[in-house]
């Protein structure tokens, strides 16, 4: 491990941008630790001070609303800050399933359904991973429905499975979803 690898480097993001990488070479290892300010992976937030790890397989994208600072420790195989991110746009959908279920709630009816689909590996587990975040970090219970029997996120592969979302899922249980 070069010099550089071992102490690391600090990334400041400014706000609404966020640091991607990603590890392809077996046995890598990279810590990721958040010094200052806020920062999510999710739809989850992030513990100031703590260690959090990523292996082989891994294709990050650490956000931050208001800014932070990231201090990385290890080898990626790419590394780069992107303003360009959809989190803004899953935010606002997020806002949007929070006016229908509370308008739901008003009326005592059922809340919304929302399908995600669209084509292989374009992030439609993620997306919903941030959406069920987003909902939980704000008091709410939602069902998740696995239908991809492909996947087996939920569920073993060839199945389907309904779960309910009482806590935020956990940045370890988001890193299985990258591990081959």
């Amino acid at each position: 491990m070069s010099d550089h690898q071992s102490r690391g480097q600090d990334f400041s993001l400014e706000a609404d941008s966020e640091l991607r990488f990603e590890i392809e070479q077996k046995d890598a290892k990279v810590l990721v630790t958040l010094v200052n300010g806020f920062a999510e992976l999710f739809g989850t937030e992030l513990v100031k001070k703590k260690k959090y790890e990523f292996g082989m397989g891994a294709k990050v994208a650490i956000f931050t609303y208001q800014g932070c600072v990231l201090h990385v420790t290890g080898k990626m195989d790419v590394c780069y800050i992107s303003k360009e991110t959809p989190m803004v746009q899953y935010v606002n959908c997020h806002a949007a399933l929070e006016q229908f279920r509370t308008e739901a709630e008003e009326k005592d009816r059922r809340g919304p359904v929302a399908m995600v689909v669209g084509p292989t590996d374009v992030g439609k587990s993620t997306l919903c991973r941030i959406l069920l975040n987003y909902a939980v970090r704000v008091g709410r219970r939602p069902l998740y429905a696995d239908l991809d029997v492909g996947q087996g996120a939920i569920a073993i592969s060839g199945n389907v499975a309904t779960i309910l979302i009482e806590r935020p899922a956990s940045v370890a249980l988001a890193l299985i979803v990258f591990e081959n």
